[in-house]
């Protein structure tokens, strides 16, 4: 996982691959109040965002999940989540399998003790090989967010 804030992407830039540049730069470039919930291609099925709003639940509302095919960027566009994360082991039992259509996969409770707060510029990359539980309460109760996650293909 790779955290950082919007204001330093530039400076990150000349280390990523053409396609997370491509996702990372959108964040920086996008006014996410005039967008509206949706999915937008950056590069056809390569890089795409899928901007939604929703409120936050309990962690334990919610599930790990990974991806095999694309590499997800977050980021929200207003209020505060938290996302715990946690490296994917042989260990992690996968309850639902959707790969196939929505390069999804759900596992029982891995037991993430790291997270990341995200609100305020902040943005966090996850790969294939890494779960995360995004959603969940940053603080007491629910906050409503626009959830902003760029998916780039991992080839």
């Amino acid at each position: 996982m790779i955290t950082g804030n919007k204001k330093d992407i530039a400076k990150i830039l000349p280390y990523v691959s053409e396609r997370l540049g491509v996702a990372l730069q959108y964040l920086t470039e996008t006014d996410f109040s005039k967008i509206e919930n949706g999915e937008y291609h950056l590069d056809g099925d390569k890089v795409f965002a899928r901007v939604d709003r929703y409120v936050t639940e309990p962690k334990d509302r919610k599930k790990p999940e990974s991806h095999i095919k694309y590499i997800d960027v977050q980021y929200l566009g207003e209020g505060t989540e938290k996302i715990y994360y946690a490296a994917k082991s042989e260990a992690h039992k996968v309850i639902e399998d959707y790969a196939a259509e929505r390069d999804l996969l759900f596992y029982a409770d891995a037991g993430e003790k790291d997270a990341v707060t995200m609100g305020d510029g902040v943005f966090a990359i996850f790969f294939p090989w890494e779960l995360h539980r995004p959603g969940c309460h940053a603080v007491h109760g629910g906050s409503a967010v626009q959830k902003i996650v760029v998916k780039v293909v991992a080839e």
